[in-house]
């Protein structure tokens, strides 16, 4: 069994008898892998009195404030929300590029305007001081479905052989979103957002330079 820093990997339900009797517990899945081949998913089920934003502010707020061990790492990276969460996504990328902690936190305190949350340290230390997570791992064998060929006699029946309808959807979507994205990163990085002719507008802090060489893979070891 890892007992880590408040988030707790056990054996089986019998471990976590006494927290169960002291009152209801959150429970939540967070799935590990999926084997298509064999048909089972790997997963971890998490109980707890925090709710699984709970879990997610501990593990990002620890990154932030202090140093995540090895298994809050692996169960960090498990989590859906690192790629879906674009104040989490964005602050791994900045730090990749060489911002440091506090520069990061300073930014994201300050960043409400652009939609980032922020995770304090009385907030980090507050959920580390009382709040516990325990995690079940299992072995799940969900049934097979029986695959539809896409065979049908007629074109109104439903399948391949149906008239294709193209719908129309704007080439700028996705363009936005990016370009967003790069705003909030480069204010994430050097603490300014760049606007018209070359301008910049940041707050409150002073240029700093972005370091680039740091790839995905070393990201572990940052953080």
């Amino acid at each position: 069994m890892n007992k880590l820093s408040g988030i707790s990997e056990v054996p089986n339900f019998l471990v976590i008898q006494d927290h169960l009797r002291r009152g209801p517990l959150h429970r939540y899945p967070i799935v590990i892998s999926i084997n298509r081949d064999k048909g089972t998913v790997m997963r971890w089920l998490c109980f707890s009195k925090g709710k699984r934003r709970t879990l997610l502010k501990y593990l990002f707020g620890k990154i932030i404030w202090d140093e995540l061990s090895n298994f809050e790492r692996t169960v960090f990276f498990t989590l859906q929300e690192v790629t879906e969460d674009f104040t989490i996504y964005l602050s791994l990328k900045a730090m990749i590029l060489g911002t440091n902690r506090r520069d990061l936190r300073k930014r994201l305190e300050n960043g409400h305007f652009l939609g980032f949350w922020f995770v304090s340290r009385q907030q980090y230390l507050s959920i580390k001081g009382s709040i516990d997570f325990f995690l079940i791992r299992e072995e799940l064998h969900p049934r097979r479905t029986t695959k539809y060929s896409g065979y049908t006699k007629h074109y109104k029946d439903k399948g391949s052989l149906r008239p294709h309808v193209e719908t129309f959807v704007p080439e700028t979507d996705g363009l936005i979103d990016d370009v967003t994205d790069k705003l909030k990163l480069e204010y994430l990085t050097v603490g300014k957002i760049p606007f018209f002719q070359g301008d910049r507008i940041g707050y409150p802090e002073d240029d700093q330079k972005v370091r680039n060489g740091n790839s995905l893979l070393e990201l572990s070891k940052i953080i």
